[in-house]
């Protein structure tokens, strides 16, 4: 495992929460760790608070002087802790400056990241996680599902859709087989709905059709019936239609949207710009459904390659459709088919995901994080900075959480997903030191946010 490379202020000083409560009084505890960085018990430390979207030099004119910020000055006590308490009045990263007084003035000693949020952020609980993957019983796909869902969980994802082609079983798989393997990883079912051709791509989270099975099996199984249902969505919205969108191509994406949600899931919209001669879906279509609300969410990024043309189309067009007052929550997943061999672009494992800040972890909680909004897609190539995609609120948050909560996050996750991998094929060891590391992660959520 290659170790993260972090800002070393971030391995050398102790900082909870990390988050604070707009317009609350925050109390916050911080130390340093190991000999280098331990403060002097008794001795007075500055402590400023630098907000990342003002200034100081409007007051300046030439340069920021950051003792003049906002702050207070606290001593350590006798085992080297600092604590004092802030009270932020506006939502955005600052920068707490630690410093302290010498002969030749104040020193800059270290620089911490904090978020001050709205009541509605500091609620929720950031969850990094892929609603688009294949395994084997997928008909283009590799590796056993729950296999598949303990690598993601090693690479730090909380929860997980498999979603094979036409299928719903990889999902239904991994979740019986997590049953017998304690861990805290959210598995939900997935599927990735082609009706009533390969043409449409559509993934389903969470739902079960009325046969208890996806929604490909359905359609076959009720072919006649289904199709009257589509024709009679065609002829009943024909005439408010946008010229563009053709009534039966908004009838059959209706259909199944419709179908997700009476059974309970979210329908996304997989990869609108994905080239397959033409584009999957025509921008006419992609914005009427994104209009109406039909779907939950679009995938904007998935994987794929480095720089993939059609997910830059997407992200344009996503950003246009804002701008004319339009918006759908936008999703990263990284349609990965396989995770244990990089070769080609059937390898993405990992290059793009989502974060969303739900309510609760539970499907539920996943639903309403994307129906209000509450998600980024993000990409991340090996060798380059994550790049983020979402409002403006939601990309400076996640831009802080892949700083300063991820890498933590996801060393616990990592350890997790090693011993589920172990625990499967039988290992009593690895199933009893699961076991023992239930909750730890949340354990750590509840310190970061203050919760504890």
């Amino acid at each position: 495992m290659k170790l993260p490379n972090l800002n070393p202020d971030l391995v050398d000083y102790e900082l909870f929460p990390r988050v604070a409560l707009l317009n609350a009084p925050t109390g916050f505890t911080l130390r340093g760790l190991g000999m280098e960085a331990a403060l002097t018990p008794g001795k007075t430390y500055l402590l400023r608070m630098i907000p990342q979207e003002e200034n100081n030099s409007s007051e300046l004119l030439t340069f920021s002087d950051w003792t003049r910020y906002g702050g207070v000055e606290a001593a350590a006590d006798a085992d080297g802790f600092l604590r004092f308490s802030y009270t932020f009045t506006r939502e955005q990263i600052y920068t707490l400056r630690l410093g302290e007084e010498t002969d030749d003035g104040p020193k800059a000693v270290a620089d911490l990241r904090v978020f001050c949020a709205g009541e509605d952020l500091y609620r929720r609980t950031p969850m990094r996680g892929n609603t688009h993957c294949h395994v084997c019983t997928s008909v283009d796909g590799s590796e056993d599902p729950f296999l598949a869902a303990a690598m993601y969980r090693r690479a730090g994802f909380d929860y997980l859709a498999i979603t094979d082609h036409h299928l719903i079983d990889g999902s239904r798989l991994a979740m019986e087989a997590a049953k017998t393997v304690p861990n805290d990883m959210l598995l939900l079912y997935g599927e990735e709905v082609h009706v009533p051709n390969a043409y449409i791509h559509a993934v389903n989270v969470g739902a079960l059709s009325p046969d208890g099975a996806g929604f490909d099996k359905y359609y076959h199984d009720h072919e006649a019936a289904v199709n009257a249902e589509v024709e009679a969505i065609a002829e009943a919205n024909q005439d408010r239609l946008p010229e563009g969108v053709p009534a039966m191509d908004y009838a059959w994406r209706r259909w199944i949207a419709d179908r997700i949600h009476a059974g309970g899931g979210a329908a996304i919209l997989a990869h609108p710009f994905w080239e397959w001669d033409a584009h999957n879906t025509r921008d006419d279509v992609f914005r009427f459904l994104a209009q109406e609300k039909r779907y939950d969410a679009a995938e904007i990024l998935h994987g794929q390659e480095p720089g993939c043309r059609d997910a830059n189309m997407q992200v344009a067009f996503w950003n246009d459709m804002r701008a004319e007052g339009i918006f759908i929550s936008p999703l990263g997943v990284d349609d990965a088919h396989r995770r244990n061999w990089r070769w080609d672009y059937d390898s993405s494992f990992n290059e793009a995901y989502s974060v969303i800040l739900a309510q609760a972890p539970t499907l539920e909680g996943f639903k309403e994080a994307l129906r209000n909004g509450y998600t980024a897609a993000v990409e991340c190539y090996d060798g380059a900075p994550e790049h983020v995609v979402a409002t403006y609120r939601m990309t400076k948050f996640v831009i802080f959480l892949l700083d300063a909560y991820f890498p933590f996050h996801d060393e616990l996750c990592f350890e997790e997903g090693r011993l589920m991998k172990a625990a499967y094929p039988g290992d009593e060891e690895a199933l009893a030191l699961l076991t023992s590391l239930r909750g730890r992660v949340k354990r750590y959520t509840d310190r970061f946010f203050g919760r504890a």
